[in-house]
């Protein structure tokens, strides 16, 4: 089992974030400090008092907005100091907003700045610090667990069209093929992860456009799917937090699209997704045994200026307090093991932990997965009775 904090899209600002000009509640503007709620600050609090107790904090890159180098600076010390504070190892990548391709602080070097920054990133190991700016990935092996970071900003500056280049992630054939390779090298694990910042494909939620999606991320799904172990691939960007299965087989990776952690609403008017952080938790005992490739859960966030962070509510936008993944079978087999259930106890409903008790699954359905469950349930004259914060309480015959 590992657990990784989710912290994506910081968009760190060096305004007064009271200001309708600032683009995050996270900024290094001091003037303002003690006069408002801070995200990273109420992320500490819940971290302590939820026990969450991260194995590794991912950032999924967007630290800074418009690649401003002292906001920069200020996000990326406040995470480094968050990840001591819990115990956990800080691993990130970077986002466009993080390079200067627009040029600018600078004339030829969109990537220097933050090459330059300490702690180093995406970690603080030197060879893996130069692997990744070299060959725009590297492959991080913990116990038990790998955890590949891919630049997929790395050609933002470049090629022969600038500015369209700006406009969308990339990872080049040369790349893909490297990374396939390095994973096959890389040791057995029971939980691995492909962190980048663009989105490989487009999600259950879908893009209006094809903009932002990173060209060569059909291919590393499929280079992801037919590795010989399951894995995870978690990325930010679009600011809609998502979890769904890639496409392919049984080994098809999950794709978790994190939300952003603290962008100003007015500097994000057009999304309806509320701010929220993620906390992600592999279960691979859990999944062997119930013969399922990977299974696991994703515990979400909101933020709300001016009383902090609190549990995601059910039917809200944006993903809910709880969210499984894992069960890619039927949801109509899950209806008839909770209906033999209740006949078998002689009952007309049970509480929700006794189902999951009983039928495991039922914890592994990803948002889109429970909505079909439920559906079916209607179907069988079954219904979910839900707590105020929208979480099931019950689940029984419809009377």
């Amino acid at each position: 089992m590992k657990r990784f904090l989710l912290v994506s899209d910081i968009h760190a600002t060096n305004e007064d974030p009271s200001s309708s000009s600032a683009s995050s509640y996270v900024s290094s503007y001091s003037a303002s400090a003690s006069a408002r709620l801070d995200p990273i600050s109420e992320l500490e609090v819940v971290i302590r008092e939820d026990k969450l107790n991260p194995d590794y904090i991912l950032c999924p890159g967007d630290i800074t907005n418009r690649s401003n180098p002292q906001a920069f600076t200020y996000a990326w010390e406040r995470l480094n100091k968050l990840a001591i504070s819990c115990g956990a190892k800080l691993i990130a990548t970077i986002g466009n907003h993080d390079l200067d391709s627009r040029y600018k602080e600078n004339r030829f070097d969109p990537r220097g700045y933050v090459m330059s920054t300490k702690p180093q990133i995406p970690v603080v190991e030197r060879e893996r610090f130069l692997e990744f700016w070299a060959e725009n990935f590297t492959v991080i092996s913990e116990p038990d667990c790998n955890i590949v970071v891919v630049n997929t900003a790395a050609y933002h500056g470049g090629g022969k069209e600038v500015a369209a280049e700006i406009e969308h992630g990339r990872i080049s054939e040369l790349t893909l093929l490297a990374i396939g390779e390095a994973i096959k090298r890389a040791p057995k694990a029971d939980t691995n992860v492909l962190l980048c910042h663009h989105h490989p494909i487009k999600g259950d939620q879908g893009d209006v456009e094809f903009v932002g999606q990173t060209r060569g991320g059909e291919k590393l799904i499929e280079t992801l799917e037919k590795a010989r172990s399951s894995w995870i691939l978690i990325h930010g960007h679009k600011h809609v937090p998502d979890i769904f299965y890639g496409h392919g087989g049984a080994n098809a990776p999950i794709i978790v699209g994190c939300a952003s952690f603290s962008a100003q609403i007015n500097a994000d008017s057009q999304n309806k997704n509320p701010n929220q952080f993620h906390f992600l938790v592999t279960d691979p005992v859990g999944a062997r045994s119930q013969g399922l490739t990977t299974a696991g859960s994703l515990l979400s966030w909101t933020w709300q200026p001016g009383v902090g962070w609190s549990k995601a509510s059910r039917g809200a936008v944006g993903l809910p307090h709880f969210a499984g993944f894992g069960f890619r079978g039927s949801v109509r087999t899950l209806v008839d093991r909770v209906d033999e259930m209740l006949k078998a106890g002689g009952t007309t409903y049970a509480t929700w932990p006794d189902a999951v008790g009983a039928v495991g699954a039922l914890e592994r359905l990803t948002p889109v997965d429970f909505e079909a469950f439920e559906s079916a349930l209607a179907d069988s004259g079954l219904r979910i009775l839900s707590n105020r914060d929208g979480s099931p309480a019950q689940i029984g015959r419809s009377i």
